[in-house]
């Protein structure tokens, strides 16, 4: 529904009630397939309150259950809160999904108590977060069933236990965070510059990148062995990322390129810039030294593309990365990752 300021009251008593545009036909695909309810803070509402603004405007009857927080006592974004409404469902976390607004309230709320959660962003704001913590995005109402049709990526939690499951070490999950983090904030700048990327599969990708660092040996190795993993997991989008984000690959998409570049800045967890961390590179594998700052050209040509798309600086942009906090949200910190 639409806030509407103007009415001092419930909006059930309001002049006038509206609709967010493409919400009809997005229910009428849903209804019948998915459990369908509204959970809402919207005070002064209660539950009967919110039922008949949605009447008004003939959504209800789309609705299994309606639920406002002055009737539970609890509300968004504390977990209780979504506890409750499964509960009422009978439904378990993983279950089920949130779709909001607002991203504190909505988003981080929902994922703090083990949903899945979609992000409703018809303005195309940058995500408020260093780690994104939805599960998907959406500009439009109307693209709600075909996004909950797909598979899902891979939430924080789900891919820290892969990188755990396979013996990556925790130094390398920490750069993998920062590089995720690195590659994030770029993407998001690059979509205000009205180039099309996926943020979140570059977050979800730079996570990932490095999946098999334990058990490959050789550059020949490296890269191969992950993407072999994501495929098998149903992710080709991740394993290309993954594939081609080793020294000397050539990455094809943009995903592709921001974390491929992401990583060759980022020295341990730390942004350090191209040729520091190419210099660390072929110290670190002096075998391999003469191939690896062969690539710098190569990596410079791939900065430089990067650089022209955004909306601001070379050095702005080094700044900003420079003072990203890659630590994760504490409930995703504090989760088991076994």
């Amino acid at each position: 529904m639409h806030e509407s300021p103007e009415v001092g009251g419930p909006a059930a008593d309001g002049p006038r009630v509206e609709e967010v545009p493409g919400v009809e036909e997005a229910l009428r695909a849903l209804h019948g397939k998915y459990t369908l309810a509204v959970a809402t803070n919207g005070l002064p509402w209660d539950t009967p309150l919110a039922r008949q603004a949605l009447a008004r405007v003939n959504l209800d009857l789309h609705f299994d259950l309606v639920v406002a927080a002055q009737d539970l006592g609890v509300a968004k974004p504390d977990p209780a809160f979504f506890r409750a409404i499964l509960e009422r469902l009978g439904l378990a976390p993983g279950a089920a999904a949130m779709v909001g607004d607002t991203y504190e309230v909505d988003i981080v709320g929902a994922k703090a108590a083990g949903l899945r959660a979609i992000w409703f962003n018809p303005a195309g704001a940058p995500c408020p977060t260093v780690h994104p913590v939805h599960d998907a995005e959406i500009r439009a109402m109307a693209a709600l069933p075909a996004v909950l049709e797909q598979r899902w990526l891979p939430d924080i939690a789900d891919a820290l236990k892969i990188l755990h499951s396979h013996g990556v070490p925790q130094n390398i999950v920490q750069h993998s965070l920062a590089v995720a983090a690195v590659a994030h904030q770029l993407a998001l700048h690059l979509c205000a510059g009205g180039i099309a990327v996926n943020p979140l599969l570059v977050h979800r990708g730079g996570l990932l990148h490095d999946l098999d660092r334990i058990w490959t040996h050789t550059a020949a190795q490296h890269g191969k062995e992950a993407a072999r993993i994501l495929r098998g997991l149903g992710w080709p989008d991740l394993a290309g990322i993954a594939e081609r984000h080793v020294v000397g690959a050539v990455p094809l998409t943009g995903e592709e390129k921001l974390v491929h570049y992401a990583d060759k800045i980022v020295e341990e967890d730390e942004v350090v810039g191209l040729v520091a961390r190419v210099t660390a590179l072929s110290c670190r594998y002096a075998s391999d030294g003469d191939r690896i700052t062969g690539a710098l050209p190569q990596l410079l040509t791939l900065e430089e593309e990067i650089m022209r798309d955004l909306p601001v600086s070379r050095d702005a942009i080094m700044a900003e990365l420079r003072g990203l906090d890659p630590q994760l949200p504490p409930f995703v910190a504090t989760s088991d990752p076994a």
